[in-house]
């Protein structure tokens, strides 16, 4: 076996009724050091820690006190992850070791311990008063763990104090037996399962052992082990010095009884000495021991058992008796007398008792006023309804040095509880004072304010980010907020002033955002990704370093014109019809081919778009200026997605106007994750479930007598993932067997997903009518793009209900705990839906161009009855007509079936959702007055297209044809599909083995493509080989889930073949 090291961690101590008590032959080790000059025992102290070094291993053991019984030491080891609990140490230790090493080697518990290391010993032996011993009498040890001293011959001068135990059978079964002598009685106590299960009393040690009737054959003196001779050399050691009272005077003979009884229990620099003064100055004989022993000590001190003990024991060695008619344990209060005589006092005390005359706990009702008062000060705040109202009972009637003294409070706590006593009454609640709610601003001011701030045009509400004070969504105001507020005052010239709409606008949830990106695929594609591919070329082939710096602020100043300036200057009227502008591009009516008038002006800022294209021409090769044209021809496609954005978002409001008492607007949608780490991620990247889908049907109705708009929305989960027609119109059906009143009619608005925008939901729309008695007025799809209505601005609530309520320390792995966390949101209304799918599985066609229809009906009067109609924008082209029989041919062999799903009962939010009806202001100007003051306005930045020059006049006809921003005029032709070429694929691993190996060094999609350029450059790879960064992006995404499943299962073959 290896060398053990030992080191003390921690010393423990000593505790009394463990140390002192009955089971304290388990708390003190025989010692195995030969040595005479050490005690012959020493304490196993609780909470001493020792480090023993196994094996090159630390073990730690800790004795710690039994948690089943509260009597006996236990042990605690631990080495690493490694630990147990055992009633030994060698147990403890050996087990450890046997779990870490796999070897059955066994250790000493008392070599781990260190309970042979001399220095350690003469640790856990300093400081003690007593160190108990043990004698032998026949087959048995006689623990001695207590020594009191008398005069009494017949107990061999032990006296009380005296403590002992033995351990034999009680009903068949070991015990202790403890024998004490104590209040000059001699007990025995039968301790078994760790309590007293007998108790027997005598007046001798022989008395008391021959009443109890166990252990015959020896006397009472030898159970006691007074018989023994070390017992009566330690009495001897202890015998007790003593006085009478005449000699209380003897200061020297005082302070000898004070060093042998009480200087080691009680602190040192109490005056002990005064209480014997006053005691024989007093005529009166008896005192009361706790009052007087106050006089001495603090007031917050504490008497340990030991202590008092000592106190009582100095006291009988100065001939002071106990007259007390009561046990110590049933009162603190014990009368002692310095008489002569003291049976005669005892008499008269004990009938006094007996009659009534004298209580063991008198009542003292002073002293309990005080604190209960001050028990009800305790539980009671710091206010005026607290503790000033408490005091106020008796501030008037003492005066502040009683209240100070008795209840510890400040002088102006009491100055303020007899002012709430003048005020209020004494003890009276405080009189409520009278709320004044005083409003800055009229009500239709603020109306004014918040419906201005809910527009498109002037914020762009955010997904997914919301205020950290409010919880509302964060919205990303348009513009600077002088032009805001220069657009706000024309609008609403007696709404509130410029201070007040600014102050409203800091520190709000109102955030500007220069390079705020769009979050559909068409923006990342058309706009962000175009104008990363340009700012490449710049970089890789203009060399020129003065050009290269001017095209890439004109490419800047271009990127911001398209993404923030273009869209300022399209015009709508607030009935939803598009206004005439006189720049070609800027005209609405132009972009969707209703406008009849000849255009020959272009705004400064469009025509940039051609000169940057024809300056960047003349920097570059020739071979890159059809990639040139492509992306040019991506950035006009960009400008009809913002001009189609801009359009459809409008008829939100357009929609909500037309709003009657019968009617009902609904706007739908899924609820996705959309967590971007910036404010340029599109959302496919970015989207995700975790087993469930949560619908989202947000309802508007009309409440004429209040002039306000009253939303609910219905929010339906389900574990049914399947984001299809059918669940769709499985949740529009739950929302209207739920919908009270019932509205007559309903338009719908919804995005261009294809869960909503699709021939099997158009078919099923059509049987409405038959099935809710509802009309349905319209469908209109919304253009993809970012946070485009209110409804996801409750998605961004759900999401930061989300987070609360995980931060609160809950969980969300269910549906119900969804449930929970977001039904207190203002209107919602939350169920759990299961839809049936039973419904027919056959195959239907799909209606041609349905795409590029954003609006349909179903009309259910007049000569269309039946038919479904569609047209390309709200307002905008012929409608297109499907009739039942063309109908019947789509469906094929479907059959529309009513949903019939399941759904659980929806949940009751506490808080209303509304909003004002604020009257829009009056542009009902005709159209060829707003053509007249446009030409006005834009004599000074526009152009004549016939001073275009050279090519960008050409593209400017071919490209700015009427109608040009409908997706119905698009080019839908599709590139030829290619693969990544091995080359390119085996640079783009290299950089993604590279990036998994160290992530300081991992590769973005846009940072592959940069480096494909590069290799172009250098002549390493074909510039045909170089794909886009969306093909990158795809790519990362396919290639990282296939090297996991790989791993995956190379890992699992591995741990086959061990």
């Amino acid at each position: 076996m290896s060398q053990t090291y030992v080191t003390l961690v921690e010393t423990g101590s000593l505790v009394e009724n463990l140390h002192y008590g009955p089971y304290s032959r388990y708390w003190w080790e025989i010692l195995s050091i030969p040595d005479s000059n050490i005690q012959l025992r020493f304490p196993i102290r609780a909470g001493q820690k020792t480090d023993a070094g196994l094996n090159r291993r630390d073990f730690y053991i800790t004795v710690q006190i039994s948690g089943s019984n509260q009597m006996l030491p236990e042990y605690f080891c631990q080495s690493g992850e490694f630990w147990v609990i055992e009633t030994s140490a060698t147990k403890a230790v050996s087990e450890v070791y046997q779990n870490i090493f796999q070897k059955k080697t066994r250790y000493s518990g008392s070599i781990v311990m260190g309970w042979d290391k001399k220095n350690i010993i003469d640790v856990f032996s300093s400081n003690i008063d007593f160190c108990p011993f043990s004698c032998k009498l026949g087959d048995y040890e006689i623990f001695i763990y207590g020594l009191g001293l008398s005069t009494r011959s017949d107990w061999n001068q032990a006296g009380n104090g005296y403590k002992s135990s033995i351990i034999h059978t009680y009903k068949k079964r070991a015990a202790i037996f403890v024998s004490e002598i104590e209040d000059d009685k001699c007990y025995i106590y039968i301790y078994q399962d760790f309590k007293i299960q007998k108790t027997f009393v005598g007046t001798t040690p022989d008395d008391v052992w021959k009443n109890s009737n166990y252990i015959q054959k020896f006397s009472g003196k030898e159970l006691f082990g007074l018989e023994d001779q070390i017992t009566l050399q330690k009495l001897n050691k202890l015998r007790i010095p003593q006085c009478a009272s005449h000699e209380w005077s003897n200061f020297k003979l005082m302070k000898k009884l004070y060093e042998y009884h009480l200087q080691r229990q009680t602190f040192a620099k109490i005056e002990w000495y005064k209480l014997f003064v006053r005691w024989n100055q007093n005529e009166c004989n008896v005192i009361e021991l706790n009052s007087e022993l106050k006089l001495l000590y603090p007031p917050e001190h504490q008497f340990s058992d030991r202590e008092l003990g000592a106190w009582l024991s100095m006291l009988r060695a100065a001939r002071c008796s106990d007259i007390t008619p009561w046990s110590h344990g049933k009162s603190k209060y014990q009368f002692w007398t310095k008489s002569k005589n003291p049976i005669q006092e005892k008499q008269i005390f004990t009938t006094l008792y007996k009659m009534g005359f004298l209580s063991s706990n008198p009542s003292n009702s002073t002293e309990t006023f005080w604190s209960c008062f001050q028990q009800a000060l305790n539980d009671n705040k710091k206010t005026r309804d607290g503790k000033r109202r408490i005091l106020s009972i008796i501030a008037n009637d003492f005066t502040y040095e009683e209240l100070e003294h008795n209840l510890g409070v400040a002088s102006y706590t009491v100055l303020e509880s007899r002012r709430h006593a003048v005020l209020n009454g004494f003890g009276a609640p405080p009189i409520e004072k009278p709320k004044f709610h005083r409003l800055k601003f009229k009500i239709e001011q603020v109306d004014q304010f918040d419906h201005f701030f809910t527009r498109k045009d002037i914020v762009n509400m955010s997904s997914y980010r919301t205020h950290s004070k409010s919880g509302l969504p964060i919205m990303y105001l348009q513009d600077h907020k002088q032009a805001l507020w220069e657009k706000f005052s024309e609008e609403y010239p007696n709404g509130m002033r410029r201070t007040a709409f600014i102050t409203r606008l800091q520190g709000s949830r109102f955030v500007y955002q220069d390079n705020l990106g769009g979050l559909c695929s068409e923006c990342n594609e058309c706009g962000y990704e175009s104008f990363a591919s340009i700012n490449t070329i710049i970089d890789t082939h203009v060399e020129d370093e003065f050009s290269k710096e001017e095209l890439t602020q004109k490419l800047n100043s271009l990127r911001r014109y398209m993404r923030r300036e273009y869209i300022k200057d399209l015009k709508i009227t607030s009935s939803g019809t598009p206004a005439h502008k006189s720049c070609i591009c800027h005209c609405l009516s132009h972009s969707f081919g209703i406008c009849n008038l000849q255009r020959f002006e272009i705004c400064n800022g469009c025509v940039e778009l051609f000169h940057f294209f024809d300056l960047i021409k003349n920097h570059v090769d020739g071979e890159l200026h059809e990639l040139l044209d492509d992306y040019l021809k991506k950035l006009i496609s960009w400008l009809g997605h913002h001009a189609r954005k801009f359009y459809l978002n409008t008829h939100v409001q357009v929609n909500l106007d037309e709003l009657d008492e019968d009617g009902a607007v609904i706007i739908v949608d899924y609820k996705m994750r959309i967590l971007p780490h910036t404010a340029r991620e599109t959302k496919s990247q970015f989207f995700g479930k975790r087993g469930w889908t949560l619908h989202s049907s947000l309802v508007y109705t009309k409440d004429i007598t209040n002039n306000k708009l009253d939303i609910q929305v219905y929010d339906h989960w389900s574990d049914d993932t399947g984001q299809d027609a059918w669940f769709t119109a499985s949740s529009l059906h739950t929302v209207f067997e739920n919908l009270d009143p019932k509205p007559k009619w309903i338009t719908v608005m919804s995005d261009n997903g294809p869960h909503y925008h699709c021939t099997e939901l158009m078919m099923i729309i059509g049987q409405w009518k038959d099935w809710y008695d509802i009309v349905s007025r319209k469908w209109i799809f919304l253009e993809a793009g970012e946070a485009k209505t209110l409804i996801d601005s409750h998605h961004a609530q759900i999401s930061q209900a989300i987070k609360r309520h995980v931060k609160l320390g809950c969980t969300i792995e269910s549906g119900d705990d969804i449930e929970t966390a977001i039904h207190e949101i203002a209107g919602t209304k939350v169920a759990n839906l299961l839809p049936n799918r039973d419904q027919g599985k056959e195959k239907i066609g799909t209606i041609a161009g349905i795409k590029s229809l954003h609006e349909w009906t179903w009309p259910v009067q007049g000569e269309d009855t039946g038919f479904v109609c569609a047209r390309i924008l709200p307002g905008i082209g012929e409608w297109k007509k499907w009739s039942p029989v063309q109908i019947k041919k789509i469906q094929k062999q479907r059959k529309n079936e009513k949903p019939n799903p399941e759904y659980s009962i929806h949940t009751e939010s506490s808080k209303k959702w509304t909003l004002p009806i604020v009257a829009s202001k009056d542009d009902s100007v005709t159209n060829g007055e707003l053509l007249e003051l446009d030409l006005l306005n834009s004599s000074l930045n526009s152009m004549d297209i016939t001073n275009v020059v050279g090519s960008s006049r050409k593209q400017i006809h071919d490209i700015f044809v009427s109608g040009w921003a409908l997706k119905s005029n698009k080019n839908h032709k599709r590139e030829p599909w290619k693969r990544i070429s091995k080359s390119a694929k085996h640079l783009l691993e290299n950089m993604f083995h590279t990036g998994t190996a160290n992530p300081n060094n991992k590769f973005s999609a846009q940072q592959m493509y940069e480096e494909l350029v590069r290799r172009v450059q250098l002549g390493e790879l074909d510039e045909n080989d170089v794909p886009k960064i969306s093909t990158i992006q795809n790519w990362i995404t396919g290639f990282s889930r296939k090297w996991k499943e790989i791993m995956a299962i190379r890992e699992l073959e591995a741990r086959e073949n061990e």
